[in-house]
């Protein structure tokens, strides 16, 4: 039996793995993970509410299941945590919180369901930021999360407590949503691989929703192969059958050892390269450039309109949020925090235009945006995959984290606007010992592709080492 150490710096599919031939229980793995958390989590702010209970039921059931020879697949008996956005059955869905009522959902999210069908083990509600409205994780009323390689330095957000609580080695997976980076952030800033996959890819039923022209769920973990079992199980059937049978989720790991042999590899040359940290563009380019030698073919691309993505795209995020807040809250936005009335407000008088309502200005904004859509789908049509750094600064301190920040979905919002699968892989350690991020973009329901390229550059030896936080225990 390894340690508790041991086994948590095992990756989801070796647990997975062992758990399936016998050498590890569905039990034993799954209290070794609640240890981790009533041990570490709460220092890192990555939680706000472990399911002791729920969770070694759900583990003894499979156990007896896996003893009885129906073994479900990769995640069966495997233990991982939910993003406090999606409805876990028994358990209050907080979004960060105080606005909602504190009773516990009476069915899982859809999502969940997916989950729980594949056999995982949820044992915990991961932690985000107040209404997913923060690329920090430095809002939710629970407090901060914190970022394992430097406690002082934020997790990212707004699925934060997932970015946390994976890399610290706490849980094998999690649930992340994105909304304009909430699942490439955080997944960057922690070293994680995070998958947002294409929009619509993942129900949003059960979820507490920011703004449903872009929230899309996805999962962060260790390694692609990980990210890309949770994701198969996440998958919304119903989508599944508008998609063309090569596109299914069923055959999602199916490439991934494929190489990079007749890729062509999208390189921007505006936007996404300027004003980088200089270590932060060294990383990334190094990267880049290993992509070459593993057998892609580098295009320069450029994408005059994606600056029209991002403002639009922004615009009709802020308006969405302005909406399901005011809902949320009956009116009284003063019930959210500070920071969060200062970005709607600031975002609201940044899109409307004098004279013009919530109607006229989504509309107008929906108009800019598809001609900005129209424009970037020329420009990029006749490459396979693009490439591009995940955030353009080293990410600030928790302290600094509600007034420097609007800087940090800048790479990550045209993606959103787009609603193109995009795959965050870890690319290199800046001196600090942060983690850096690559996003390998997909056209729609390609995300093969996208997890094809990330995986051919993380088993390369161009890809960093992995690393491990020490981890402060709770008091």
């Amino acid at each position: 039996m390894p340690t508790g150490e041991e086994l948590a710096r095992l990756t989801l599919t070796e647990v997975a793995a062992r758990i399936a031939d016998g050498h590890l229980s569905a039990v034993e793995v799954t209290r070794n993970a609640l240890d981790r958390l009533h041990r570490y989590a709460k220092p890192l702010g990555a939680v706000t509410a472990i399911l002791d209970d729920q969770a070694l039921a759900a583990a003894r059931r499979a156990e007896r299941e896996i003893m009885a020879g129906s073994y479900r697949g990769p995640l069966h008996g495997v233990p991982v945590g939910v993003k406090d956005l999606a409805d876990v059955e028994g358990a209050v869905t907080t979004g960060g919180s105080n606005v909602f009522r504190p009773e516990p959902a009476q069915e899982d999210a859809a999502l969940v369901r997916g989950l729980r069908r594949a056999g995982a083990v949820i044992v915990c509600k991961l932690n985000c930021d107040e209404f997913a409205y923060h690329p920090t994780g430095a809002t939710s009323r629970f407090g901060p999360s914190r970022n394992p390689w430097n406690p002082a330095i934020v997790s990212g957000g707004s699925s934060g407590g997932t970015g946390a609580a994976v890399a610290a080695g706490l849980i094998y997976a999690g649930l992340g949503s994105d909304t304009g980076g909430s699942i490439r952030l955080p997944s960057a800033i922690c070293g994680l691989v995070g998958i947002k996959p294409t929009y619509g890819r993942v129900s949003l039923e059960g979820m507490r929703l920011l703004s449903p022209s872009f929230d899309t769920p996805g999962p962060m973990a260790r390694t692609t192969r990980d990210a890309a079992v949770m994701l198969q199980a996440m998958a919304d059937p119903r989508t599944e059958e508008t998609v063309r049978p090569a596109d299914r989720m069923e055959l999602l790991t199916n490439d991934l050892g494929a190489g990079l042999e007749g890729l062509r590899v999208g390189v921007p040359s505006n936007y996404f390269f300027d004003e980088l940290d200089p270590e932060i563009e060294r990383l990334t380019r190094a990267a880049i450039d290993a992509l070459a030698m593993l057998g892609g073919e580098l295009v320069p691309v450029e994408m005059p309109s994606v600056p029209t993505l991002v403002r639009t795209q922004g615009g009709i995020l802020t308006l969405e949020a302005y909406h399901n807040v005011v809902a949320a809250t009956d009116g009284d936005v003063t019930r959210v925090n500070r920071t969060l009335r200062a970005r709607l407000k600031q975002g609201m008088d940044e899109a409307m235009r004098p004279g013009e309502d919530l109607a006229l200005t989504l509309g107008r904004l929906r108009a800019e945006r598809d001609d900005a859509l129209a424009a970037y789908r020329r420009a990029t049509g006749q490459v396979d995959v693009l490439v591009a750094p995940a955030l353009p600064q080293r990410p600030p301190a928790i302290e600094s984290a509600l007034t420097n920040y609007q800087w940090m979905p800048s790479l990550t919002r045209p993606f959103n606007a787009t609603h193109q699968p995009v795959a965050v892989v870890p690319c290199g350690w800046l001196d600090d010992g942060l983690p850096v991020g690559l996003q390998v973009v997909a056209a729609k329901y390609r995300e093969r592709t996208a997890l094809r390229v990330a995986f051919a550059y993380e088993q390369s030896d161009h890809a960093p080492a992995r690393r491990w936080p020490r981890l402060m225990e709770a008091a």
